[in-house]
């Protein structure tokens, strides 16, 4: 088994660093303020599909 190249290390703890600071960025962007508006109609989007669904049931329902 050959030993593995010095190189290979550097470059892999560079890859890591990339990836550490790429997400510390998305993660940023993410909590920032005027993305909240944005996160909070995203997260009553369900609901909001539900009582579309349980509305569409009833209509359905209704008919003869």
């Amino acid at each position: 088994m050959t030993p593995m190249s010095p190189v290979w290390g550097h470059v892999a703890g560079v890859f890591i660093i990339l990836m550490l600071v790429t997400f510390i960025g998305i993660w940023i962007w993410a909590w920032r303020k005027r993305h909240q508006a944005t996160f909070d109609r995203m997260a009553r989007l369900p609901l909001e599909q539900d009582e579309q669904s349980d509305s569409d049931v009833d209509a359905k329902e209704d008919r003869p």
